[in-house]
């Protein structure tokens, strides 16, 4: 991946193009489309907004032209990149400026809750917009009769009632992602290994903690688990400390010097055992933000105290 981010880093056209394939093959193998994001934050992370300008309206004029000749969709493709482009432009300006990945992500939290409110502001009733849009997906890939036959209502029901925090959140953790990749390669070209130690030291803000709480009382046990706008911006907030979860994890095998395998199980967690995978390395990661699990297992490795 080095010499991938350094040949990105030669110039603006190599921004451009990688930004932008990678992209167009994002629409066919999804997560490519993380990556296209990480070489616009690192291109603003390392080279400042007025590069990071210049590389998204090229990337733009660029995946319009090409949508228009793969897709016949130009306007389309072009929606696309910039739903893609300008968030990672904006999160690594903040990175790039504050020299802080806490700090970019606690920003792409506060987006990602601001996701929540304009839905609930430009769709009115976003259960009843995601419901339409689930039924009229799967009446188009699924024969009516067996929609009929089956208990997909019920899911559809259950599903649509928490999509505006799920986008949100889904959002969050796409953008996270990215963001790591572009604070990695930059890494790789100046430090190597300084991504992965600050990484796993990756601590958020202690309003955090005082606020996720609150949205669980108020949004999801008084209101009975019913959707609410409140519990949707709980769902953003537990994956803020999901991602200090897996922080804590990767922090605590490289402090006992643990095999790898421990962290192959903890993401086949995530993928198979989910929701209560997710919710399990949450909690950790909430606890871990009172506690600080990592700095307890320094000090009582090297024998002194922990002031924290």
């Amino acid at each position: 991946m080095k010499a991938f981010a350094n040949w990105v880093m030669k110039g603006r056209m190599q921004a451009v193009i990688a930004a932008t394939v990678l992209a167009v093959l994002g629409l066919l193998v999804t997560p490519l489309a993380l990556f296209s994001a990480a070489v616009v934050a690192l291109t603003v992370l390392r080279q400042g907004w007025r590069e990071g300008v210049l590389v998204v309206g090229s990337a733009l004029l660029a995946i319009g032209g090409l949508g228009g000749l793969l897709f016949q969709m130009p306007v389309a493709t072009v929606l696309i990149g910039a739903v893609l482009w300008i968030p990672a432009a904006v999160l690594g300006a903040v990175i790039g400026r504050s020299g802080s990945l806490r700090i970019a992500i606690e920003v792409a939290a506060a987006a990602a809750a601001l996701i929540v409110l304009l839905q609930y502001w430009l769709l009115g009733d976003p259960a009843a917009y995601w419901a339409d849009a689930l039924n009229e997906f799967l009446a188009r890939r699924l024969d009516q009769a067996a929609l009929d036959e089956s208990n997909v209502g019920s899911l559809i029901e259950l599903m649509s009632g928490w999509m505006a925090g799920g986008v949100a959140a889904t959002w969050l953790l796409g953008s996270v992602a990215s963001l790591a990749m572009a604070r990695h390669w930059s890494a790789l070209i100046d430090r190597p290994g300084a991504f992965g130690a600050e990484f796993r030291q990756l601590r958020f803000g202690r309003w955090l903690l005082l606020l996720v709480p609150v949205l669980l009382v108020v949004g999801i046990l008084l209101s009975g688990g019913q959707p609410t706008l409140v519990g949707q911006l709980y769902l953003v907030g537990m994956m803020v400390f999901l991602i200090q979860g897996i922080s804590l994890a990767h922090g605590l095998v490289a402090e006992f010097g643990g095999s790898s395998a421990w962290l192959v199980g903890l993401y086949l967690l995530l993928i198979f055992v989910a929701p209560q995978g997710a919710t399990l390395v949450a909690l950790a990661g909430y606890a871990d933000g009172w506690v600080d699990f990592r700095a307890r297992v320094r000090a009582r490795r090297s024998g002194g105290t922990d002031d924290n």
